[in-house]
């Protein structure tokens, strides 16, 4: 499954019912906070565009970035989705637009198509942010699906990512 980040830490374990990365560390209130950073992105149903959902899981996530490694994971996570629907969302109405004007007109038949992708758009984002919320309320960690991570991990849970793929951890092999 995509649904475990890339690194593993000793305070992580892989969860073998549904294989997701597990922090058992995280708190009720760590889990609480990343199940309503998840459930912000919601708003961007409410405008449209999703840029009120943007707002608000940036703001949540950068409250919260340093006081655990699982609220920075969920936050970075639900920035990075919303980011991606509110690209994508703009993205299919201006190519949709484009086509309109090259066939001077005529592709305004395609409006239902384009409504109905933009439909689907939600609907990913109803679903997903609350597979999101529910997985953070859980403890697990959680991967979007269709989303584009422009804001990446920090350097040292890569540089710890490459070690664990290589079998060098910490605290010896990988077992």
């Amino acid at each position: 499954m995509y649904a475990a980040p890339a690194m593993q830490s000793p305070m992580t374990r892989i969860d073998p019912s549904n294989d997701r990365l597990v922090d058992d560390h995280a708190d009720s209130g760590e889990k609480t906070y990343a199940t309503f950073n998840h459930l912000a992105g919601l708003l961007g149903l409410a405008d449209g565009m999703g840029i009120v959902a943007f707002i608000a899981t940036i703001v949540m996530w950068r409250l919260k970035t340093n006081e655990s490694p699982f609220l920075d994971d969920h936050g970075r996570e639900a920035v990075n989705f919303q980011i991606s629907m509110t690209l994508l969302l703009i993205a299919g109405w201006v190519l949709w637009g484009l086509f309109v004007a090259v066939t001077i007109g005529i592709g305004v038949v395609t409006l239902p198509l384009a409504i109905l992708a933009t439909i689907a758009l939600f609907v990913v984002r109803l679903v997903a942010g609350i597979r999101g919320a529910m997985a953070a309320n859980r403890g697990e960690f959680y991967r979007y699906p269709m989303c584009l991570r422009f804001i990446a991990e920090p350097d040292e849970a890569k540089q710890y990512a490459c070690d664990e793929r290589a079998g060098v951890t910490p605290g010896g092999p990988i077992v």
